[in-house]
């Protein structure tokens, strides 16, 4: 019976998924692919069209400024998209490189090799090889041992993009543990919504001058909007963590919206995602006098008061409603001055609000 040879599965692979989506292991991998292979360059591109988690590219050999040249041109890479077009099938060598036959020709490449797929869902994946000058073209060996990688690229992709997926959705959900019970939102430096909870929605249903529509969240008036695009975009030059407010105005006599915009930092630097709070100074905090007097021992009179005082009424206003001397109101909040420590009304006010 004749035995056909199959292609070995590259070791490399098992490598990858080891590296789960550790950008620097995964260089690390490529590097010693470009080292085992005799080459000048080695790359692994993952363009990802459908679910908006951007391109990746993990190369060895190329400097930083030539990996976001790269990054910035791909699609001009003729050599890249030639092998798109025909739907490649493997790995394929390419003749002598000229000037004119893609981008790594120009970091000094002559000869080629690699391939291309569409992975249906998750974009497109590529692997591929250089050698200079001096250097001899990839031989029919060379085809077998990067084929054996190949195959088993689009596999490790999905599964790659699945990962960076699980990551960012725990992030953000990590984030927003933060914010319980604010008016929160998740969007993109597009202003596409990933995440908004029912306070937000609630609040931006609630004013006209703010709009969700189709998944994108924006203002109604032309002015307002102009000034959140200039926010949108101060964030790609900002640091993970920078913070920019934006008041909303509105009409009827209500004070302004406060919007606070926020980088959120723990991603890639490929990602541009902005948590927004909405705050409603019409709307007082909900205070939760409870969880107040589960630390400090307050009487019923105490609780009653610092209710009163949530809601923002003077110590004559709380003596009128309670019909009491404005010095029996005074006394009772010495008292709680004395049991929480603090020394005022809005140090007091702002202990309540934390725990709330």
């Amino acid at each position: 019976m004749l035995n056909i040879a199959q292609p070995r599965p590259s070791p490399y692979l098992e490598q990858l998924y080891e590296c789960g989506i550790n950008d620097s292991d995964i260089n690390l991998v490529v590097e010693g692919m470009r080292h085992d292979s005799g080459s000048l360059l080695s790359l692994i591109l993952l363009r990802d069209e459908e679910k908006n988690f951007g391109v990746r590219l993990f190369s060895s050999g190329l400097s930083d400024a030539q990996q976001n040249y790269y990054l910035q041109h791909h699609r001009q890479d003729i050599w890249f998209n030639h092998y798109l077009e025909k739907g490649c099938k493997g790995v394929v060598k390419a003749e002598t490189l000229s000037q004119r036959a893609g981008l790594l020709a120009g970091f000094g490449a002559r000869f080629a090799i690699g391939g291309v797929c569409q992975v249906r869902g998750y974009g497109v994946s590529s692997v591929s090889c250089y050698r200079d000058q001096s250097q001899s073209d990839f031989n029919d060996q060379d085809i077998q041992y990067w084929d054996s990688l190949y195959f088993g690229l689009a596999a490790w992709s999905r599964h790659y993009w699945n990962l960076v997926g699980l990551e960012s959705q725990n992030y953000q959900l990590q984030q927003l543990v933060r914010h319980h019970g604010k008016a929160v939102a998740i969007i993109d430096d597009k202003g596409a919504i990933y995440y908004s909870n029912a306070a937000f929605n609630r609040v931006a249903d609630e004013n006209q001058e703010l709009r969700m529509t189709q998944g994108i969240f924006s203002f109604y008036g032309k002015e307002q909007q102009r000034y959140f695009r200039d926010l949108l975009n101060k964030f790609a030059y900002l640091q993970s963590g920078a913070c920019i407010y934006m008041p909303v105005s509105r009409t009827g006599g209500l004070r302004p919206l406060l919007l606070q915009a926020t980088l959120m930092n723990g991603l890639r630097n490929s990602e541009r995602f902005i948590e927004l709070v909405l705050r409603d100074p019409e709307h007082a905090f909900t205070p939760n006098i409870e969880a107040l007097s589960n630390i400090y021992p307050l009487t019923s009179g105490e609780k009653e008061l610092l209710l009163l005082l949530s809601k923002g009424y003077s110590s004559g206003d709380i003596a009128d409603m309670r019909r009491v001397k404005v010095e029996t109101v005074r006394s009772t909040l010495k008292s709680v001055f004395k049991k929480t420590d603090c020394h005022s009304q809005s140090e007091l006010l702002l202990l309540l609000q934390s725990i709330s």
